[in-house]
């Protein structure tokens, strides 16, 4: 069974942020994932209220930005073009900001997605197949995850994600 954990790097959307804010262990999960987690800049704008206490996050101090396996980073000029082309697609194919701004990073720079959204995750995979997504749910039942906050940890955190977050458990 493929693990994100073995990803070269993983691009998260806002909700999947969302949601791990949500577990309240963030960090331990990043550092059990051991691999490069990147947002971009317009996802950093989307991720506004921490999903437990509420709290306004402000960009210039926002949590993301003081965790060290987290970038953000800036579209470059061809993400760029990737992004206004995604945005600016008919309305039954055309996605927010922070949803075009991670399939234009993550396609560019060879990159896995981290997505809850089933609209994005289809124009994802129609657009750019060799483009390989996860789900929240995906990271919070690593196998690395599991391991290194136990099964009891491991299943609050998903408990938390579901009640706090916006994650969606697909159905496989």
């Amino acid at each position: 069974m493929p693990d994100p954990a073995a990803s070269s790097g993983l691009v998260l959307d806002t909700s999947p942020w969302i949601n791990l804010l949500a577990t309240e262990m963030i960090e331990p999960i990043l550092d059990s994932l051991m691999v490069p987690c990147h947002a971009p800049e317009q996802v950093i704008a989307e991720t506004r209220r921490h999903p437990i206490t509420g709290e306004t996050l402000e960009a210039v101090g926002h949590p993301l930005r003081k965790m060290p396996r987290v970038s953000i980073v800036a579209l470059e000029k061809a993400e760029l073009g990737l992004f206004l082309d995604i945005v600016g697609a008919p309305a039954v194919d055309a996605l927010g900001d922070g949803e075009a701004a991670c399939i234009a990073v993550a396609a560019s720079r060879g990159l896995d997605l981290v997505m809850d959204d089933r609209k994005a995750r289809r124009i994802a995979r129609e657009r750019f197949p060799q483009v390989r997504a996860w789900w929240t749910v995906d990271l919070l039942q690593a196998r690395s995850v599991v391991s290194a906050l136990g099964r009891q940890r491991a299943d609050e955190c998903f408990a938390r994600a579901k009640s706090f977050g916006r994650m969606h458990v697909p159905r496989k």
